[in-house]
């Protein structure tokens, strides 16, 4: 089985509509386009029902993925189109839509008032089966406020996925390095915490806090990219690393759907070949991965964490 742990449904105002106007300015500068051509394109990453996931994921041979919303709200000069409970709703109705394939989480911002027992609600009512942060938002996962979600996420028994990694302008970077989850996994041991991105720019920062807490994992999504420069320097052998230190039951498959839909080079289906489909080449330069490290990573990690095992 191939499970995805990290997903995203997009539309006009989800996250939000300030959200996407950040978004257009970022990647016309980045690109060197004109903000309304990246706007003519963007429509194309939007699919609130699943539809569009499910049929890349059948593509690709993923049997299911997590989709995981984002709190907009608490940010300064970001608007909310669409109540948390109005998001929720799209997120656990594309897992409703199909059953068998999407897998939705809740996202809350801990500084919500109420953060905590709408938690409750979404698990007991809704049938979210976890919990994403995403501390760019401007908190530290560390932060007080947080632990009335974490402690309610621990009583649930469910896992907390947390963006680290750098984030496009408005949001605030500075709040999302792997560090500041070493108090989380300390002060709660039974919770299942999964690193976003593996640390992304701070991968060695990820990979030293996860090999020494036993309640953290760490994701791959967003990596692909690194296959664009160099797939044996900047892929394999990180990934190899990853492994090597917190070991295979620890890392999870990922892809930041549809994040990179629209880059022909490497499509849904070639991300997942970059595991199931190991180049020959990697032998010469000295890196193997067995096949049980790999059905770990691609979907039995995940169905353990998910109670789907």
């Amino acid at each position: 089985m191939i499970i995805d742990i990290h997903c995203h449904l997009w539309g006009d105002s989800v996250p939000s509509k300030a959200w996407w106007e950040a978004y257009i300015k970022v990647s016309a500068f980045l690109s060197g386009k004109p903000e309304k051509k990246i706007w003519e394109r963007t429509p194309g990453w939007w699919d609130l029902s699943g539809d569009m996931l499910v049929k890349d994921m059948d593509e690709a041979g993923i049997d299911k993925s997590v989709v995981l919303p984002l709190d907009p709200l608490t940010i300064t000069n970001f608007d909310e189109a669409i109540s948390l409970d109005q998001l929720t709703k799209i997120f656990v109705e594309a897992a409703r839509r199909h059953p068998k394939r999407i897998i939705a989480f809740v996202g809350i911002d801990p500084r919500r008032q109420n953060a905590a027992k709408f938690l409750v609600k979404a698990v007991n009512e809704y049938g979210v089966k976890g919990l994403k942060i995403h501390p760019c938002f401007g908190f530290y996962p560390n932060d007080k406020y947080c632990y009335l979600l974490y402690e309610k996420a621990e009583e649930l028994k469910i896992p907390v996925l947390c963006h680290t990694g750098p984030e496009i302008f408005p949001l605030y970077s500075k709040y999302a390095r792997p560090v500041y989850l070493d108090d989380v996994a300390n002060d709660f041991p039974d919770l299942k915490i999964i690193i976003a991105h593996a640390g992304s720019c701070w991968f060695e920062e990820a990979i030293s806090i996860a090999n020494n807490k036993l309640n953290i994992y760490l994701d791959v999504s967003w990596w692909q990219p690194r296959l664009f420069k160099n797939p044996i320097e900047e892929f394999y052998k990180p990934l190899r690393r990853l492994i090597d230190n917190v070991g295979s039951n620890k890392v999870l498959f990922g892809s930041d759907w549809p994040a990179l839909r629209q880059v022909r080079r490497l499509p849904h289906s070639a991300w997942v070949k970059a595991f199931t489909e190991i180049p020959v080449e990697l032998k010469e330069a000295g890196i193997e991965f067995k096949d049980d490290e790999i059905k770990r990573i691609l979907g039995e990690n995940a169905a353990s964490i998910l109670n789907l095992a």
